[in-house]
């Protein structure tokens, strides 16, 4: 089964797969998106990328368990000493009944360049960003890898007390993600000076079950069932939740940098 393709780890300083975590988060962010400046840091002679949030986040790394290649990333950045990122960056409208200490920020989530339309490849390879016949499949396999990603958030959040999550986006990826049944809810202006604009968002954990429960109930048991998925019928729901992506052109991943 597909998805049982994928490993999922909570990755820690000092190890292999957390330079290998950030060694993504460089070549994504700092080389191809440029939306996060190089600092010149190096881990075991790769390039790597690290911010002061780093220390008070829980950091995911997704793997392929046949090739240990790495596939995707994202962390949780929990209220620590230098608060949120997204604080930072966007003016935040007020939150009111929501504890302080409740409430965490998903970022620097993302796919590897293998598995995501490349748009800035999109005119030498094709309409849909990718070389070769098997290029749905690839985009598919990334909405995958994706909502497992989201999946790993959610469970991490829920283990550290976090009730509700920050997260900058264009509004069309916060329309879609609404759509697929993770009600993101407007939580300040449009910041125009990133580039592309994004917009701040938040959700929370009941929001994120009720959403899921109304639209895709395969979705809901693969997001909120325990580790694990051996269902076909979750697996099924899973790819159609993909194939919205697919039709849609959307790059899932691209969240806050």
């Amino acid at each position: 089964m597909l998805l049982k393709e994928y490993e999922y780890l909570v990755v820690v300083p000092g190890t292999d797969a957390y330079r290998d975590y950030l060694a993504l988060r460089h070549e994504v962010f700092c080389e191809e998106l440029r939306r996060v400046p190089s600092k010149g840091k190096r881990a075991g002679g790769v390039a790597v990328e690290s911010d002061e949030y780093d220390v008070h986040s829980v950091h995911l790394l997704c793997r392929s368990v046949a090739t240990k290649e790495v596939l995707g990333c994202s962390r949780l950045i929990l209220p620590g000493p230098h608060g949120l990122n997204v604080s930072s960056r966007y003016r935040l409208s007020a939150l009111d009944g929501i504890p302080p200490n409740e409430i965490g920020e998903i970022g620097r989530m993302t796919l590897s360049p293998s598995l995501r339309r490349s748009r800035s490849s999109t005119a030498v390879v094709g309409g849909d960003g990718y070389a070769g016949s098997g290029s749905r499949r690839v985009k598919r396999d990334g909405s995958m890898v994706a909502f497992g990603i989201y999946r790993e958030i959610f469970r991490v959040a829920g283990q550290y007390g976090i009730t509700h999550c920050f997260a900058a986006m264009e509004p069309s990826l916060a329309r879609l993600l609404n759509r697929l049944g993770f009600p993101f809810a407007e939580a300040g202006p449009i910041n125009t000076d990133v580039k592309p604009a994004r917009q701040p968002f938040i959700i929370g954990a009941h929001a994120i079950r009720a959403g899921l429960a109304s639209r895709n109930a395969s979705l809901y048991d693969f997001m909120m069932g325990p580790g694990e998925v051996a269902s076909v019928a979750v697996s099924e729901g899973v790819r159609q939740g993909a194939e919205v992506l697919i039709e849609t052109q959307h790059d899932l991943p691209r969240l806050s940098a």
